[in-house]
């Protein structure tokens, strides 16, 4: 289990076992608590906010529970549908709610919601952003829900005078099995600096190809306050360009994400002033299509990430159908 350095932004994934030597700093620390298939452990401090989703954990066999915490004593609470932590730098919310055959509705409403509580409680600069939602490809209404999820999300972005271009989060959406829309985040009081891959065009300039609204995130997110850095990596996968590359082999795939991984953290470091991330500083989880087989993608996981071993595999539908694999990626750290 690694033990997250005094001060700094931090995410944890803690087997069952590994909870009780930590309660005390979750209690202190923690922003908030996520499980893929099952519910948070019973154990958690009852003021944290937690979520269940409804994403079967494939690897490793022992269910992880992925813990945020923050750089000093949290503070918690509830508003509206909206559970919250913050620590004075950063706050991290969560909320759930129905999304039906309106998933552009939902996500608007949500969204609203998100927005109006970061300016409530001073925490404006939204930075990263985690949507999850059934039904992801599944067409309704003659168009794809993902792609109505992203009318929604930019409707609400533009409600709230927020920028669809340029200084957008760090995001994901995945499907998952059913549920509502669950929306988890992390906003700071300081703006985040936006970082862009250029082995990948912006997703906020995807060609109407992709749906009428292009997607309202950026390639990661770069947060540095004093003399500490955070780094939020998008949901990266086997796309070029604007296209997907690869169609059907998990393999190759993989090995096409993990450039993209490599182009964007190269980029980081240079638009950061050297900021020296490598492949030891950052945490993963990898989504994979239900069906696809795991052992593609550990194996090119194996050849490149020195944490290879601890990297969750969630079971979920990407965003396009002909994607196999995608992953995310948290680093933070002292010059």
């Amino acid at each position: 289990m690694v033990t997250p350095t005094d001060g700094m932004l931090a995410v944890l994934y803690l087997r069952q076992a590994e909870l009780p030597a930590v309660l005390d700093l979750i209690g202190e620390r923690g922003l908030g608590a996520v499980a893929f298939g099952a519910a948070p452990p019973a154990t958690l401090p009852p003021s944290l906010p937690r979520l269940g989703i409804a994403m079967p954990q494939r690897l490793p066999a022992e269910p992880l529970v992925e813990i945020w915490l923050g750089v000093s004593r949290a503070t918690r609470g509830r508003t509206g549908a909206i559970d919250w932590a913050c620590d004075g730098l950063h706050l991290f919310g969560s909320l759930q709610t129905e999304a039906g055959a309106d998933i552009r509705g939902a996500t608007g409403r949500a969204y609203d919601a998100l927005f109006q509580l970061l300016e409530r409680h001073g925490y404006p600069h939204l930075v990263r952003v985690w949507n999850y939602f059934p039904g992801i490809n599944r067409e309704e209404s003659g168009l794809e829900r993902y792609r109505q999820f992203n009318i929604g999300r930019q409707e609400a972005f533009l409600r709230a005078n927020r920028p669809v271009s340029g200084a957008l989060p760090a995001a994901c959406a995945l499907g998952t099995h059913a549920g509502p829309l669950v929306v988890y985040f992390v906003a700071a009081r300081i703006p985040a600096f936006p970082i862009e891959n250029p082995r990948q065009l912006s997703a906020y300039r995807y060609p109407p190809a992709y749906g009428p609204r292009s997607p309202s995130f950026s390639r990661a997110t770069l947060l540095r306050w004093a003399n500490r850095t955070a780094v939020f990596i998008s949901g990266t996968a086997s796309i070029l360009g604007h296209e997907s590359v690869h169609p059907g082999d998990a393999a190759a795939q993989t090995r096409e994400t993990l450039m993209n991984l490599t182009a964007l953290v190269e980029t980081l470091n240079r638009e950061s002033g050297g900021a020296g991330f490598g492949w030891k500083d950052f945490r993963y989880k990898v989504y994979v299509r239900p069906g696809c087989p795991l052992e593609p993608i550990q194996c090119e996981l194996a050849a490149m990430l020195p944490v290879a071993d601890d990297v969750p595999f969630v079971e979920a539908e990407i965003c396009r159908r002909e994607l196999l694999v995608e992953i995310e990626a948290f680093g933070s750290r002292t010059p």
